[in-house]
């Protein structure tokens, strides 16, 4: 399973020489993350059973320099690790030139946010990805 997300680069995600801030990726994976988790009708409060995810860990790769108005496109694929945890990768692209610009990963935790406790993800949810 392939998602597409959008993002358009606003002024806010640029920095001081004049690109993307690095720590504008993370806010454009959880952009794209909500858009691909929306498609499906659930939120990161809710995959299912009312089960929420947290993100553990996250790596990033800055391939070329992003500018502002720039508008890209997100590819998302998931991987599911254990029975608790999914893994999300994202290759971000440039619209225009057609060429990645960041690469990257979260790993995301099954979280009950109503007791705090790491949960088993929902069939439901790892079945949309068999």
């Amino acid at each position: 399973m392939e998602f597409i997300a959008k993002y358009t680069v606003g002024i806010g995600d640029i920095n001081y020489g004049g690109h993307l801030g690095n720590d504008k990726a993370l806010i454009i994976f959880h952009d794209a993350r909500i858009q691909f988790l929306n498609h499906f009708g659930l939120s990161e409060l809710n995959i299912g059973e009312n089960r929420g995810i947290i993100m553990v860990d996250a790596q990033i790769k800055y391939l070329r320099q992003v500018g502002l108005h720039d508008e890209l496109c997100i590819e998302i694929k998931i991987d599911i690790e254990n029975s608790k945890k999914f893994v999300v990768h994202y290759a971000v692209n440039n619209k225009k030139t057609q060429k990645q610009v960041i690469s990257g990963s979260t790993g995301m935790l099954c979280f009950g946010y109503a007791d705090q406790k790491v949960k088993q993800l929902p069939a439901s949810f790892v079945n949309l990805f068999d």
